[in-house]
């Protein structure tokens, strides 16, 4: 298994702040992050299925309209393609062949830069929506995420 040391985060979270919603009141989208953002209307095409995209006030949008209040992620952690599926000329969409928790997976980014997820989380939704994003298949929660990122 790979490892790895974060030795430097500097992220600026500004003043986000945990969203408080009631778990009454809590509506969870769980979606694949490239699925979501694919093909919605309004998302420029180089953003498309990244992590930018996710940020999109488009996406937003998108999911304030159907009532969402939260939104867990399936993986978008850095993984592999397994040999069979590259031997068949296919890739792991889903991602669950984990290469490193903690990475973004690269194909989600629409830069270089891997504080674009950190980004998508903090403008995807501004404290006042009190939308938490959630991180499937690790503990990262926006709720917490200026303390886990």
């Amino acid at each position: 298994m790979p490892k790895a040391v974060v030795t430097a985060d500097r992220f600026d979270w500004g003043d986000d702040k945990p969203p408080r919603t009631s778990w009454t009141d809590t509506i969870i989208y769980e979606t694949h992050l490239r699925g979501l953002t694919m093909r919605l209307d309004g998302i420029p095409e180089q953003q498309r299925g990244t992590a930018a995209a996710l940020g999109h006030p488009r996406t937003v949008e998108y999911l304030k309209s159907i009532g969402i209040t939260a939104i867990e992620l399936l993986p978008v952690h850095a993984f592999v393609n397994d040999r069979a599926l590259v031997e068949r000329g296919l890739s792991n969409y889903w991602g669950y062949n984990t290469l490193a928790f903690f990475a973004p997976e690269p194909r989600y980014l629409s830069s270089c830069n891997p504080d674009e997820l950190k980004s998508a989380f903090k403008h995807c939704m501004p404290p006042a929506s009190r939308c938490c994003w959630m991180w499937s298949t690790t503990i990262l929660a926006k709720a917490a995420s200026s303390d886990l990122l």
